[in-house]
């Protein structure tokens, strides 16, 4: 529970409460003004006691401006300290817990870095998942498992990538205090991790260095990419091709990043080599989709919800498929059903799929016809409503474990197709 007491413009000190009220007194005497930070009040008894105090308490504290935190931190892994460092800037608040001189969790109040927001951003949920496992009362990590969104590799995943980033977010701070308190116990997550301390400087260090090389090319994650064609081809890593496929002139960097699975730097480092090799340009703001990026969009739509279709398709024991798809077909024809203007004339094929070719007709054929760029957004919107059909079906038919097992695989693959629609 945090302790208060405040300080008026005349120098007198209020207690916020009783139980500050009682450690003051029990601190009685005369102290020694020693000057620090204005954020951090530090004085000295003199003359000194020298008793032992009972822990948790504050065994070294400071002001970041004064001296690296990397420093710091290097030795508390050589003295292999347990304890939580605190690391507070004007912007937000931050911890590292260690464990014999080794990170073991992190937390941290800026947007993007804390658990929920950090699986959102390696593709791993939707933000509507997100929300849902939100309100449920458990840790955010357990939530995500029990609704199946997550496995524990996924959310090893997490927390390591979320440890990582506020790790190399307080390296980065120029400015701050920082306190470490000696107890091993406090602000651990309920999984806590086991990463080197020594490994976690070193890279991030090189990321300082290699970041201000990145800047010339991608100026960070808002900027907006679109293709380029390149002065001479290059035979490019399947990494690399993943990312240039979803460079459409509409994602920023960090977009680019979420829909690939993969945390803000390691993308920036692929994109910087594709922009090195003529292939792409960061820009301030979005560029309409042409023709053909508009087609390659649409293509890759209908090949991934063709895949997830068949796939939920094959899951139907083959007794049971005639009825399943029979249930399909009839909500194909239901003139009521939200997207029935796109799936007109539409029949499921034997294993499930639809003709997306069809679908394309029947949306160009739409009045009043829909805004320039929007076709790819309301195919997806179609096809993702009526895959969640066929899971809802094939709900009536598997068993719980089944089910639940084919769920969580389609909402994995879900994701990356969710970035193709454009929204």
């Amino acid at each position: 529970m945090a302790r208060f007491l405040d300080i008026d413009p005349h120098g007198r000190v209020a207690p916020g409460s009783a139980e500050v009220r009682t450690a003051l007194g029990e601190q009685a005497g005369r102290y020694e003004w020693l000057p620090t930070t204005p954020d951090l009040l530090v004085a000295r008894r003199t003359p000194s006691a020298g008793s032992a105090s009972p822990r948790p308490r504050v065994v070294l504290a400071g002001d970041l401006s004064a001296f690296p935190i990397a420093d710091f931190i290097a030795f508390a892994h050589q003295a292999r300290v347990s304890g939580v460092l605190h690391v507070v800037s004007a912007e937000a608040e931050r911890t590292i817990g260690f464990k014999d001189g080794e990170v073991r969790s992190s937390r941290s109040s800026v947007v993007g870095e804390r658990i929920g927001e950090v699986a959102l951003r390696l593709g791993l949920v939707t933000e509507a998942q997100l929300q849902e496992a939100m309100e449920r009362p458990r840790p955010l990590g357990k939530a995500l498992i029990d609704l199946g969104l997550l496995d524990s590799n996924d959310l090893w995943k997490c927390f390591h990538e979320q440890i990582t980033a506020v790790f190399h977010a307080i390296l980065l701070l120029p400015t701050g205090i920082f306190w470490l308190v000696d107890d091993e116990e406090a602000d651990l997550t309920s999984t806590p991790q086991a990463v080197n301390t020594q490994a976690l400087l070193m890279d991030g260090i090189r990321r300082i260095d290699e970041l201000s090389l990145f800047k010339a090319r991608i100026p960070g994650p808002a900027a907006y990419l679109r293709r380029t064609n390149p002065a001479r081809a290059v035979t490019l890593r399947p990494v690399e091709q993943q990312l240039l496929a979803l460079v459409d002139g509409q994602r920023s960097v960090a977009q680019v990043a979420s829909a690939a699975r993969l945390g803000d730097f390691d993308a920036t480092k692929v994109l910087f080599h594709l922009a090195e090799a003529g292939y792409l340009e960061a820009t301030a703001e979005p560029s309409a989709a042409t023709p053909s990026e508009q087609g390659a969009r649409i293509a890759a739509l209908g090949a991934g919800y063709g895949e997830l279709l068949r796939l939920v398709t094959a899951t139907i024991p083959r007794t049971a498929r005639p009825a399943f798809l029979a249930a399909v077909a009839s909500m194909l024809r239901d003139p009521t059903a939200p997207f029935a203007p796109v799936f007109r004339g539409a029949t499921p094929t034997p294993d499930g799929d639809l003709e997306v070719g069809a679908l394309l007709l029947n949306i160009e054929g739409l009045q009043p016809p829909p805004p320039e760029g929007e076709a790819p957004h309301l195919l997806a919107e179609g096809l993702r409503e009526l895959l969640f059909y066929y899971l809802f079906l094939a709900g009536e038919r598997l068993e719980r474990e089944a089910d639940e097992l084919l769920g969580a695989t389609v909402r994995r693959k879900l994701t990356l197709l969710e970035g193709l629609a454009g929204r």
